[in-house]
């Protein structure tokens, strides 16, 4: 008896030790509800239509099973970011548009290339207003999910882009990317059970917007060297999913207008459809799944750890 006791314990034991599941949404390149846009211009009106329909199906897969946050990948507003923490893009475009309770979770933001237009800094100023609904206390930052043990950092992608850098940075702004990146590596060196790196621009996938050279020779070592295993962005308005050395690249930028892409038999899946896409993250396995606006599952996987 007492031999069958300990063995009791020591599975309890075991079991408490196992990190709890994690259930998060992905969603990029989604922010155009507007009324008054919508009214002078029928595209605005085709792509807020998008969006809606996209998180429409966020809201009615999220109260099936509830999601913990909601992970983007940049160009949060569109076309030209949001002026301050007051614009009113906030209400038209966020807050009304996912307002369904299953979507009041936090949403865990970066930046992309559209959210720069104007000023970057309103997304900052937007995120103590929002208690804690919309979450980016700086242009890159690490958010931490300790009951699941994961780590998702989250990159101001555009600034590390020579291309984006010349487009909206000054050369003062060298010394900050050069920050940027001993600050990602000294990041993804920290442990976790699983590691997430998030950032608007595309390192592997076939879609309509070119490659960023530089911005890729230097990030994809890392993710490899520190054992990310996945990595998500937009920009590209599809979405794809490519396995290489050890790494998922998962391309989520399809949460309204969509672009076309090239057709290769290095993706594991690639479509083009309005959609999201949902991770859930459980001690020793990530399922992916792929979710357009009528709640269908387009394609699923599953990523050891």
């Amino acid at each position: 008896m007492p031999r069958f006791l300990a063995f009791c314990l020591l599975a309890l034991t075991a079991r408490a030790a196992e990190p709890s599941p994690l259930r998060t949404f992905v969603l990029g390149d989604w922010g155009w509800a507007d009324p008054e846009l919508e009214r002078q211009y029928p595209l605005v009106r085709q792509n807020a239509d998008l969006q809606r329909a996209v998180a429409k199906a966020m809201a009615a897969r999220a109260a099936q099973t509830p999601i913990a946050a909601v992970l983007t990948t940049g160009d949060n507003f569109y076309p030209n970011g949001v002026q301050s923490a007051t614009d009113s893009r906030w209400r038209t475009s966020f807050e009304d548009v996912y307002a369904a309770p299953s979507l009041q979770v936090p949403w865990i933001a970066a930046l992309g290339n559209h959210d720069h237009d104007v000023t970057a800094q309103a997304e900052l100023d937007y995120a103590p207003r929002s208690r804690g609904r919309w979450v980016m206390p700086a242009k890159y930052y690490t958010h931490r999910f300790p009951a699941a043990d994961v780590s998702v950092v989250v990159l101001d992608a555009c600034s590390l882009s020579g291309l984006w850098n010349r487009e909206y940075f000054t050369t003062a702004g060298e010394a900050a990317t050069a920050a940027q990146w001993r600050w990602i590596e000294t990041e993804l060196a920290k442990p976790a059970r699983w590691k997430v790196v998030v950032g608007h621009l595309p390192l592997k996938d076939h879609g309509f917007h070119g490659k960023e050279p530089e911005y890729a020779q230097r990030l994809i070592p890392l993710l490899e060297r520190y054992r990310v295993q996945l990595y998500l962005n937009g920009h590209n308005h599809h979405a794809e999913l490519v396995q290489e050395k050890g790494v998922t690249y998962v391309t989520c930028g399809n949460g309204s207008n969509l672009y076309p892409v090239q057709t290769e038999k290095a993706s594991a899946f690639i479509g083009i459809y309005p959609g999201f896409t949902e991770l859930e993250f459980a001690a020793e396995t990530l399922q992916v799944r792929f979710v357009d606006a009528e709640g269908k599952v387009r394609f699923a996987t599953q990523v050891p750890r």
